[in-house]
């Protein structure tokens, strides 16, 4: 039983394997992470950062308290919170490199006033 696991052990480590010194080349000839090394000037990014600005006083609004709600087109919530009616906003967003869209939600405080849902391309 030993022996058999010492076996299966010294394959599972020979199949991992490793280089002493691995060079980078412009085609990947293995799968091993080890094998394919990023060059330094490599970047990975998922994310990027995207200006979201809106200028709520041109939305007719009475109530005393504006609250405004940003989300992703997947309804990831971005930003929730009151804002002043009289002031453009002008939020960072951090946004998956896929998401173009994004949609707002603006509502006050006030019975009469209606919600406002539209779209932005960022």
């Amino acid at each position: 039983m030993k022996k058999a696991l010492v076996a299966t052990l010294g394959i599972i480590l020979a199949g991992c394997g490793s280089e002493s010194s691995p060079s980078i080349s412009g085609s990947a000839e293995s799968t091993r992470l080890s094998d394919n090394i990023a060059p330094p000037n490599a970047r990975f990014e998922q994310y990027r950062i995207s200006a979201f600005e809106l200028d709520p006083s041109q939305f007719a609004l009475a109530g005393n308290r504006v609250f405004l709600k940003v989300y992703s087109s997947s309804g990831n919530v971005l930003f929730l919170g009151q804002i002043d009616k009289q002031k453009p906003v002008s939020l960072p967003l951090s946004l998956p490199n896929s998401e173009g869209i994004v949609k707002f939600d603006l509502f006050s405080d006030l019975d009469g006033d209606d919600s406002i849902s539209r779209e932005r391309q960022l």
